[in-house]
């Protein structure tokens, strides 16, 4: 008679997360940035006259595990309007739209303890297009300051113009 084979431990190892996948959905040239014209006319109140422009961007963490075709499909069938805005995913192509130059780009996130009702009817739509329900959609706003910032700026412009650091976090990034 043969010994059963021993029972095999759990590793400790948490599971590898499914992967993130990032798309970008922003205005197209031409076509009027009106939230980002916005945020331009209230960087004089802040003492800030070195940005020329204000480019806004959505982003989309969508997680979960599809092909670079099904993310192509979320983007362009789901979040991003064919005729005024164009999309990026992570690690493709950039689009003109997103030719700014030298710039400042801060990303803003809610932190993940709070709800995020956009990316909760989002991760349901996915589910429309025929895929598979992601894990988690989670949404985001990137800002695109076109000029010249000191860092003291950037950090005003967070604190008291883009973010709530209760909710939010940011990530700064300097092109």
């Amino acid at each position: 008679m043969r010994a059963a084979a021993p029972a095999r431990r759990n590793s400790g190892k948490p599971a590898p997360e499914p992967p993130k996948n990032l798309i970008e959905v922003v205005p197209k040239i031409g076509v009027t940035d009106v939230p980002g014209e916005a945020a331009l006319r209230q960087l004089p109140l802040l003492d800030i006259k070195t940005v020329r422009e204000v480019r806004i961007s959505t982003i989309y963490e969508v997680t979960g595990k599809y092909s670079s075709s099904h993310i192509n499909q979320i983007a362009r069938e789901l979040l991003a309007d064919p005729i005024t805005q164009e999309y990026k995913v992570e690690r493709s192509a950039t689009p003109n739209a997103f030719l700014m130059g030298p710039h400042v780009r801060v990303e803003v996130w809610l932190k993940k303890t709070v709800s995020d009702p956009i990316g909760e009817s989002t991760q349901r739509a996915i589910t429309s297009l025929g895929l598979a329900e992601p894990v988690r959609v989670r949404t985001g706003r990137a800002f695109h300051f076109i000029g010249r910032l000191s860092k003291p700026q950037i950090e005003k412009l967070v604190l008291k113009l883009l973010s709530n650091p209760v909710i939010h976090l940011t990530k700064v990034t300097q092109r």
